[in-house]
């Protein structure tokens, strides 16, 4: 990393925004008007922060920090070997969890059942599986490759991941207004599930962050916890009940990761600039 980089979050966030909503909104008034998604404002829309790290790195860095970009996404030696475990299945042993508290408040068990289709769209089921794969990709290589390190080197790491945290549920705002998307059944069906959503990208931002930076900033290792994210959430019939409590399971274990690393969370910076 080049310690000398001097970094512009408020550009980027600025930048990755206006990219997203821009093209995201152009997808709500499509959706409302009866017709079908453009996949070129799809894929810009969720293109918004990895574009806005593209421009900062190449009007505002150096060929050495487009270099370390690289690396954090190619290098699988900076991921230590004691952290996959719960990288590959923290998320669906919880989701798991999550139902079975369910049903000490009468949901069905049934929920443990694979689900038949994913449904970020509805009725798009191949749609919605390269979303679920493609889009956490898209998100890290600008969330991680320049957003997050933007703001932990102004703030401390818990600092940086609860104004990280609101952000990006903040950045999901437009896709509550497409017709048939995932979100915005949610207002439909209940208001407090709306909120579950943005609440429940609190703990993930800690829990994301934490080991971004325990695996030397490792762009691949955290793309895949985030893909892992989205098919835990889609895989079994869960309802939003166990989503909900699914964000409370999300919350105690990254309370309880801050707790035993407050020096790791609370430190001065975590990026030199």
């Amino acid at each position: 990393m080049n310690k000398t980089h001097q970094y512009r979050p408020v550009v980027y966030f600025v930048l990755a925004f206006a990219i997203t909503w821009i093209n995201g909104f152009i997808l709500v008034v499509q959706s409302h008007q009866g017709g079908d998604k453009n996949i070129i404002f799809l894929l810009l829309a969720y293109m918004g922060p990895y574009i806005a790290a593209l421009i900062m790195m190449f009007v505002f860095s150096d060929k050495a920090f487009r270099a370390d970009f690289r690396k954090r996404i190619y290098n699988l030696r900076l991921i230590r070997k004691n952290y996959i475990p719960f990288t590959l299945f923290f998320l669906p042993v919880a989701m798991v969890i999550s139902i079975l508290i369910s049903t000490v408040f009468g949901q069905p068990l049934e929920q443990l059942r694979f689900a038949e289709e994913f449904k970020v769209f509805d009725g798009e089921v191949i749609l919605s599986m390269i979303i679920l794969v493609l889009v956490p990709l898209l998100e890290e290589l600008g969330w991680r490759g320049y957003g997050v390190d933007s703001l932990s080197s102004k703030f401390n790491l818990f600092k940086t991941s609860m104004i990280f945290g609101g952000l990006w549920g903040f950045w999901h705002l437009p896709v509550f207004f497409i017709q048939n998307s995932y979100q915005s059944s949610l207002w439909r069906q209940h208001p407090l599930f709306a909120v579950n959503f943005f609440v429940g990208i609190i703990p993930l931002a800690i829990i994301m962050n934490y080991l971004y930076y325990k695996n030397r900033r490792s762009i691949f290792l955290v793309a895949l916890f985030h893909i892992l994210v989205n098919y835990s959430s889609e895989l079994f019939e869960a309802n939003q009940v166990s989503k909900c409590i699914f964000t409370l399971v999300l919350a105690v274990v990254a309370a309880i990761i801050v707790i035993r690393n407050k020096s790791f969370f609370f430190q001065d910076k975590m990026i030199d600039a």
